[in-house]
């Protein structure tokens, strides 16, 4: 007899070589032939088959018949060979109804006998099949059906020695068949859940560039309101008039991330040059009308002569903003926000910059800081929150750099951040 392991999908029509409604009765063995399966894509599928080749070839070896199959399920549910040997032509998989109605007999079973019911007797004339047992059987339906057919045991005189040993085989392989079955379908469950992380990030960065734009919009929305009445006072004109520029062009550039995400391109050293001291003027000139509102002042400590960091300079606004934005949330009126920059460097301040950002609220409990940086969580017991903390961890890492949170010396929060100074080509 020739060993066969293909795995192919149950035709819709007859067996090659046999109508629909014939027997297919094998006949004796004109040679060997071996073929390689396609089964083992995955681990666990493999072993299953292997499980099964194992089985079919000592069923075949001690019965002596001329066709056992092992049927089983593929990946997407539909049924396949796992194992054969055949006297000649090719094994046939079933159709899923067929795969099903034999995954729920009770044993192993002749199905051609008077005590078979007239659907079995018309599955075992159209496959040219005698009998079958199912492996491992639950309420879904099985691992797989182990099959005998041929001549020396047509269906309705099968041996009961036969049945016996088909019987004992499902018993013996069925945990062994069990368990493959379930870590092929965790293998499957993983798959899909790194599909559904894929796509959990793609919404986490549109999220992330609707939070990041709320921001400047709200900044040209007062400018707009301010507007009426302002319109004669030059400096309010100058000032506001360019951090409203500024905003709806970081606007553009924002959108961009979302084409820059999907055909990323590196930028130049160039890019990665942020001033301190600009940043904190642009950052308090924009969010001033915010502070006053909730009488809240903003004070800034810069040291002299401070180097560059290492960032794009929308970057280190971004990061500033965010941080004082949530400063300002929880400031009670008549607070305080601070934001302080020196030099952090072991060798000198042109190592680079420590950044921090105080504030006069509740603080950070200790149970949350470790987990405040992760999207969606948040100290507020109010309100959606959580994501502006992640950015700014991301931007910070990507730079080479550090953030933390720590209690300030009013109770409040105080945001550290520690940058790389800028590259002398930069």
């Amino acid at each position: 007899m020739g060993e066969q392991t293909p795995i192919q999908p149950g035709p819709r029509g007859g067996a090659p070589g046999v109508a629909p409604g014939s027997t297919g009765t094998a006949r004796a063995p004109r040679s060997e032939r071996a073929t390689e399966s396609a089964a083992s894509r995955g681990p666990f599928q493999g072993e299953l088959q292997a499980l099964f080749s194992r089985a079919v070839r000592e069923l075949a070896s001690e019965l002596g018949c001329e066709q056992v199959l092992a049927w089983g399920l593929g990946p997407e549910g539909r049924p396949l060979v796992l194992a054969s040997r055949v006297a000649t032509g090719e094994p046939r998989a079933p159709e899923p109804a067929t795969f099903e109605r034999l995954a729920r007999l009770g044993g192993a079973e002749d199905l051609g006998s008077p005590a078979a019911n007239t659907e079995l007797q018309q599955i075992a004339a159209h496959y040219g099949i005698s009998a079958a047992v199912p492996v491992a059987p639950s309420m879904e339906s099985a691992a797989g059906i182990l099959v005998l057919g041929g001549e020396s045991e047509p269906a309705g005189r099968v041996r009961p020695r036969s049945l016996e040993r088909l019987s004992r085989t499902a018993e013996e392989i069925g945990p062994a068949a069990r368990a493959a079955l379930s870590g092929q379908r965790l293998a499957q469950l993983d798959s899909e859940v790194q599909r559904l992380d894929r796509l959990s990030k793609l919404g986490e960065l549109v999220a992330e560039i609707v939070h990041e734009i709320r921001n400047p919009l709200v900044s040209v929305k007062t400018f707009l309101q301010l507007l009426p009445e302002r319109e004669n006072d030059p400096e309010f004109s100058e000032g506001f008039l360019e951090v409203a520029s500024d905003e709806l062009r970081r606007v553009e550039r924002l959108l961009e991330v979302v084409l820059e995400h999907a055909r990323p391109a590196p930028g130049t050293r160039q890019d990665l040059r942020a001033d301190v001291t600009r940043t904190f003027e642009s950052v308090t000139r924009l969010i001033a009308h915010r502070a006053a509102e909730g009488l809240v002042t903003i004070r800034t400590e810069t040291e002299p002569e401070l180097p560059s960091v290492q960032l794009a300079p929308d970057s280190l606004r971004q990061l500033v903003l965010n941080l004082v934005m949530n400063a300002l949330e929880v400031s009670p009126q008549q607070g305080e926000v601070r934001l302080r920059a020196r030099g952090s460097g072991a060798q000198g301040p042109e190592d680079g910059v420590e950044i921090r950002v105080e504030d006069d609220g509740p603080g950070i409990p200790e149970a949350l800081r470790d987990r405040l940086f992760e999207p969606f969580t948040t100290s507020r017991t109010s309100g959606a929150g959580g994501l502006g903390l992640a950015i700014c961890q991301r931007i910070v890492q990507d730079a080479g750099g550090q953030i933390a949170v720590e209690e300030a010396a009013s109770g409040g929060a105080c945001f550290v951040l520690r940058l790389p100074a800028a590259s002398a080509d930069a």
